[in-house]
């Protein structure tokens, strides 16, 4: 029997074990940062990542509109991560998936995609902002265009993306007691950053929010470069994104990132990805801008496990070295 028999079956297969992932305070950080630092730890998801929550919110929307049916095909195009989640929901919904890539997704995620049934379409050439974004959308429309009933989840306009992502700031606040006086988030579509933000201002919460992104990505400075930590930072401008919402933002090299994730590797660990590592390193730029004994929040977005051939990796560090170096 179909599952899209049931909507009821469809929400309940959907929405188990997404979200009330942990909060964990980074004990080291308070000695080297003296600042209260908590991660919240989106890898509890169960595809690994904070992409859980969009991907499920998406479809369980575009079901209950009737947009997606039993005879559907899911497109998206990803850096990883919310390919991975929306895979994994069309393994359990026994649908289709394309997922658009591009060079910069490691071998690893190409791996869990694969083992979730999803077609995989690689993306090769760069955009004019030195990226892969742009001919990513671009193949994604060439998709729908020849698949029949096709369906663009759109990570990149969909406004079920930022509602989805309310409920972290919500179960901080839960977690915490009170809301922390800083939260940084890693920019990458700013769907994570604007819910956040949004719930934010329906709590009227006191926190400030800092957007973290990486240097080469277009969403803050007009300044693009080739970037190679995926899921961090846009080559093409956020639909999302309210800049007033944003207390500051700060940039972030593919180095520093690194360099963050080293840090909590050696002094918590634990192994990271790159955008949290971003953060960390963020924070590291930001200790004469936040108070001594503040509480800050950061969002992790996924573990660092599916990073072990890249950021993990010495050979590939001191490549991507030379390239920027050349």
């Amino acid at each position: 029997m179909s599952v899209f028999t049931s909507k009821e079956n469809i929400t309940d297969l959907l929405e188990r074990g997404i979200g009330n992932t942990p909060l964990l305070k980074l004990q080291s950080l308070f000695a080297r940062l003296n600042m209260h630092v908590y991660a919240k730890m989106e890898m509890g998801n169960p595809s690994g990542s904070v992409k859980d929550r969009s991907a499920t919110r998406i479809l369980l929307e575009a079901i209950h509109n009737g947009e997606i049916n039993s005879e559907s095909t899911i497109i998206e195009s990803s850096s990883g991560n919310m390919g991975i989640a929306l895979a994994r929901l069309c393994k359990l919904l026994q649908l289709p998936s394309y997922i658009v890539v591009d060079p910069y997704i490691n071998q690893h995620a190409k791996k869990l995609l694969r083992s979730y049934g999803a077609n995989l379409v690689e993306v090769t050439e760069r955009d004019k902002n030195q990226g892969y974004l742009g001919n990513r959308l671009k193949k994604v429309q060439e998709l729908l265009d020849t698949v029949p009933n096709s369906y663009w989840t759109n990570q990149y306009g969909n406004p079920n993306v930022c509602i989805a992502h309310q409920r972290i700031f919500q179960e901080i606040l839960e977690q915490l007691g009170a809301a922390p006086d800083y939260m940084l988030v890693a920019t990458s579509t700013c769907g994570t950053l604007r819910g956040i933000a949004d719930a934010i201002e329906m709590s009227s919460s006191p926190t400030k929010l800092i957007a973290v992104d990486a240097e080469g990505s277009i969403l803050f400075e007009n300044q693009p470069k080739a970037r190679h930590i995926p899921g961090m930072g846009a080559s093409h401008p956020s639909a999302f994104l309210r800049r007033y919402q944003i207390d500051r933002y700060t940039l972030v090299s593919d180095y520093e990132a690194i360099q963050g994730c080293q840090i909590i590797q050696e002094h918590e660990g634990m192994l990271i990805g790159g955008s949290s590592g971003a953060l960390i390193a963020a924070l590291h730029k930001l200790k004469d801008y936040i108070p001594a004994n503040a509480s800050v929040a950061l969002l992790f977005p996924d573990s660092g496990e599916r990073y072990l051939d890249t950021i993990y990796n010495d050979l590939w560090i001191q490549q991507i070295s030379e390239k920027v170096m050349a």
